[in-house]
């Protein structure tokens, strides 16, 4: 598969490579106290009207949160996303956009979008404009290899999984340092909390996934396992497999849309994250520390035979035709679920907000819901661009997406949260 930064997962051992098509496969929430909730229900048209979320304490001082409804706008009438610039410098200028793997932005709407062949971060202003490069192609110091990005304040985080190097650029271009950081994670993007730890994954004790929290001099601060991974043991998979010369490949990608789990860092240094059979969510400190769960309704929707076709044919595609001869070989549209996930993505902006996909006959982004650092649900809000939990970047009150044009030529748009409610 073609690689999709928001979506994927890639762990590099030699010659042997487990990846996934999707940030929620392969990572699975140990979420201990979910055994005494009970299923969640399906919305009906009465839960648009406003509620209040009840709440109780579970066994262990858990809190758990349960929202009927909305609770601060009917519809889709509060928040929106107001469309901002439309990046797509000409052909041949400076800053054309070629294979953009990540991006990141700015508080002001600056848009950090790490092209690869030859690898470089190219910066535009919130008009749109190209601004300068930082960073080329290569091993030495202020060089790049392929990787992902993060920021904290006028500071650019770069984690090159395959290079095993965490490097600081000022976002004037200033290079400031790379230290050593581990291998072989790549992740949908780099988070940076408030304290000034960089969350980098990479594997700790016994070959267990953790994350590696770097101050901002470039120590670690810390180390600790990320939540267990056992559902991609259980799901489902299609195998690649690839010889040309001495060199061989073997990739193992999950089946998409079945309910696995996802889970992210937030901004405050919590964890949040959630399985998809259920609209659900915890809060964690660690890996197995949940301190609050939250959880609303959402309809079971099946999923039409166009749409199967449609996720099969995506997902079985590949520029390399010997890729996907292998692919093809073992990939079986049968194994595409007909019941959608009860949601299918979720991302934590720069403001700590929860944002979730519910599926429909739009697909697989058909509603858009907010909930806040809390858990409560705040409402819906439209979607502004059905690739945003792809290769997007979630800033406080900014969105950028990497999107084509008519032409199939790369753009990227930005897209300004509104939260003055309509009258």
């Amino acid at each position: 598969m073609t690689r999709q930064p928001t979506g994927q997962f890639l762990r590099l051992r030699n010659d042997f490579v487990v990846a996934s098509l999707r940030q929620a496969q392969g990572r699975l929430l140990r979420m201990t106290a979910l055994a005494w909730l009970a299923a969640c229900g399906t919305a009906g048209e009465a839960e648009v009207a406003l509620n209040v979320p009840k709440v109780d304490t579970l066994p262990g001082g858990i809190v758990h949160l349960v929202n009927t409804g909305p609770t601060a706008w009917r519809d889709t009438s509060g928040w929106r996303w107001v469309a901002g610039a439309t990046i797509n410098p000409d052909e041949g200028s400076p800053g054309e956009l070629g294979d953009i793997s990540t991006l990141t932005i700015g508080d002001d709407g600056t848009v950090f979008a790490l092209q690869r062949k030859p690898t470089t971060i190219k910066v535009f202003g919130p008009d749109g404009a190209f601004l300068r490069d930082i960073g080329k192609e290569g091993d030495g110091p202020g060089e790049l290899r392929d990787g992902y990005m993060g920021m904290r304040g006028d500071t650019i985080l770069f984690q090159s999984p395959g290079a095993t190097r965490l490097s600081y650029f000022l976002t004037s271009g200033t290079f400031v340092k790379s230290v050593p950081s581990p291998c072989c994670y790549f992740w949908p993007r780099l988070t940076a909390d408030s304290a000034g730890r960089v969350w980098v994954p990479g594997s700790g004790k016994n070959d267990k996934a953790a994350w590696f929290r770097f101050k901002m001099d470039g120590t670690i601060a810390d180390t600790f396992e990320m939540p267990a991974q056992d559902d991609f043991r259980k799901m489902k998979t299609w195998t690649v497999t690839l010889k040309r010369g001495s060199n061989s490949m073997s990739m193992v990608t999950g089946v998409p849309m079945q309910p696995s789990t996802s889970f992210e860092p937030r901004v405050d240094g919590m964890i949040v994250g959630g399985n998809s059979t259920a609209y659900r969510f915890a809060l964690l400190r660690g890996a197995a520390d949940t301190v609050r769960i939250f959880e609303a309704s959402a309809p079971t929707v099946a999923m039409s035979a166009a749409w199967r076709d449609s996720i099969f044919n995506a997902a079985t595609a590949h520029n390399d035709p010997d890729f996907q001869k292998s692919l093809r070989a073992s990939a079986k549209k049968e194994d595409i679920p007909t019941i959608w996930p009860v949601w299918t993505h979720m991302s934590l902006d720069g403001a700590g907000r929860l944002w979730v996909a519910l599926p429909g006959d739009g697909g697989e982004v058909s509603r858009l819901q907010v909930f806040d650092r809390d858990g409560k649900l705040l409402g819906d809000v439209p979607t502004p661009n059905r690739k945003m939990f792809k290769n997007a970047a979630w800033g406080r009150d900014w969105l950028a997406v990497a999107d084509e044009d008519a032409d199939g030529r790369p753009v990227i748009k930005t897209y300004h949260l509104q939260t003055t409610r309509k009258k």
